[in-house]
């Protein structure tokens, strides 16, 4: 079974939308959905307590995402776990087919659903984290339960950033393989921030500039001085993926691009497939060529042990 989980705060419009792609998607195949509700007062509540197929966990106020998908995860029965947020399409087909391969392989500990971010021109969302830590992180995961478990889930130091990276290094770090699918599994529909989100009830500057950001820096320390030691015997392969990171960034960004990726948008994301490829350092070569998974990254023995 799988397990949808998902934090919200009033955006009752978006959530609707969210959970009727889910609805009409999973109807041939088991699934769960576990929200939790920061305190909602636009009758978000009222809303899911009127859906026999949502689990909801009331917080009564705003904890940040990590606390909220904490909650969820630990009331999910599912073998496979999905975080989302409210203002995502969930592609079922795409799902269940990731679904289907780590059940049959057993060393895939996280994918994460290829994502259409429609504020960028429909090309995939994806963090470059080339440095120091070398490695391309989806930002929406699909988490083998047992591996989230084996984890201790989302790292409570953070509030709602930086887990996008972490969790991915956790995972790495325990010898997993972790992936991206080929197909678009999510989409993100949201252009505009609303009045009222999560995001604007904290400040978001804060949260990348304080102790938090500081505290992924200290916790990361010991695997990033690894890493630099493995590829000091390396030194091609670094200087090219900080190139492809700095073009992709001018490249992700440049507003004038914007309507000829709109326009092309099947070339561009098999341009932007390729060029993320060419900057990714640690790849399991195992999932190569394979029709469902590419970006797949394995940290080899000598960083993980």
């Amino acid at each position: 079974m799988l397990s949808i989980c998902i934090p919200t705060y009033n955006r009752l419009n978006d959530l609707q939308k969210c959970l009727d792609s889910i609805f009409n998607g999973f109807k041939n195949h088991p699934y769960e959905i576990i929200i939790a509700d920061g305190g909602s007062t636009d009758g978000t509540i009222e809303y899911l307590k009127g859906l026999d197929k949502v689990k909801l966990i009331e917080q009564g106020k705003l904890t940040g995402a990590v606390k909220a998908f904490n909650l969820c995860f630990k009331a999910a029965k599912g073998e496979y776990i999905l975080t989302a947020t409210d203002d995502f399409l969930v592609k079922a087909d795409v799902i269940i087919k990731t679904c289907e391969l780590m059940e049959k392989d057993k060393k895939i500990g996280l994918v994460g659903p290829k994502l259409q971010e429609t504020k960028h021109g429909n090309l995939h969302s994806i963090l470059l984290w080339v440095k120091p830590y070398w490695i391309l992180s989806p930002k929406i995961f699909l988490f083998r339960a047992s591996v989230l478990k084996e984890i201790g889930y989302f790292d409570e130091h953070f509030r709602t950033y930086h887990i996008d990276l972490d969790s991915p290094l956790m995972v790495l770090k325990l010898g997993y393989t972790i992936a991206v699918t080929r197909d678009i599994g999510l989409v993100h529909f949201r252009i505009h921030d609303e009045d009222v989100n999560i995001a604007k009830k904290i400040n978001i500057r804060k949260l990348r500039d304080n102790k938090e950001f500081e505290y992924l820096q200290k916790k990361w320390e010991p695997l990033q001085i690894k890493i630099e030691e493995y590829l000091q015997k390396s030194d091609l392969k670094k200087q090219k993926s900080l190139l492809f990171k700095k073009l992709f960034s001018m490249m992700y960004y440049a507003e004038w691009l914007r309507p000829f990726i709109r326009a092309h948008s099947k070339i561009a994301m098999k341009f932007y497939d390729w060029f993320l490829e060419q900057a990714v350092v640690f790849k399991d070569y195992r999932y190569k060529n394979h029709k469902e998974l590419f970006l797949a990254q394995k940290f080899p023995d000598e960083i993980i042990s």
